[in-house]
């Protein structure tokens, strides 16, 4: 079987269909509301990470919930690392995982465990 050679990535390419990929659904936030959200988003991923802990803690010790919990507060946690971007493009996308993982914490909590 022959190895495929991979194409150079066009970064503008791929920034230009992120952009009108986004465009599509509205208008992006300006960057004073996108600094807003990250603030709010990393608070509540902040509040949310130890509930999720603490559940883990309560289930059985690597069991398929307690790695579901683990991964998804470790997980949101590292997303919380990085810094939003200094364009509202990069900002928006930033936002948008942090929302993400907010999302994914708040499932994490709320559904009950498998039995």
């Amino acid at each position: 079987m022959m190895a495929t050679q991979q194409q150079p990535v066009d970064v503008d390419k791929i920034s230009r269909l992120i952009a009108e990929a986004l465009s599509a659904t509205g208008i992006l936030p300006p960057m004073d509301r996108l600094v807003q959200l990250d603030e709010l988003l990393r608070a509540e991923i902040e509040r949310l990470v130890p509930i999720v802990q603490r559940r883990a803690d309560a289930v059985s010790l690597r069991s398929r919930d307690w790695y579901k919990l683990i991964q998804t507060a470790e997980r949101a946690e590292d997303a919380a690392q990085f810094q939003i971007g200094t364009t509202p493009l990069a900002g928006a996308i930033h936002v948008a995982e942090l929302a993400r993982w907010v999302h994914e914490l708040r499932e994490a909590h709320l559904t009950p465990p498998h039995a």
